[in-house]
C-alpha cells in the first residue's frame, strides 16, 4: 500500500512540475541579485559587502514582490547618500529584467 502512495505521489510531482514558473523564478532569482549589485556598487560598497547585499536583496525577492524590491532598493540607495526616485528605481529594475531574461536564454 505505501508503494501504491509512493508512486502516486512522485507521478503527481512530476506532472505539476511547471518548466514556465521555474523559469520565471529564476528570471527574478536573477533580476533581483543583478539589482543588489547595481545598487551596491552605487553605494559604492566595497566588493565582500557588495557579495553579501545582492545575497540580501536576492533572498528578500524570493519572498516578496517587484515592489517590495523597488522600495528597498530606493530606501537603501537614499539612506547612502545616493539620491533616487521610486521610478528610476522601477525603470532600472525593468531594465534588469530584460538582461536577466537574455543571460538565462542564452544559457539554454
Amino acid at each position: 500500500m505505501t508503494t501504491q502512495v509512493e508512486a502516486f505521489a512522485r507521478r503527481a510531482t512530476a506532472r505539476d512540475w511547471c518548466p514556465e514558473a521555474d523559469t520565471r523564478d529564476s528570471i527574478v532569482a536573477r533580476r533581483n541579485a543583478l539589482a543588489g549589485l547595481w545598487a551596491g556598487r552605487l553605494m559604492r560598497m566595497p566588493d565582500d559587502t557588495l557579495t553579501i547585499y545582492a545575497a540580501e536583496v536576492h533572498a528578500s525577492g524570493s519572498m516578496t514582490g517587484s515592489d517590495a524590491i523597488v522600495q528597498k532598493l530606493w530606501y537603501d540607495l537614499n539612506r547612502a547618500g545616493v539620491p533616487m526616485s521610486r521610478d528610476a528605481v522601477a525603470s532600472k529594475i525593468g531594465e534588469l529584467h530584460r538582461d536577466a531574461i537574455g543571460q538565462l536564454s542564452s544559457t539554454d
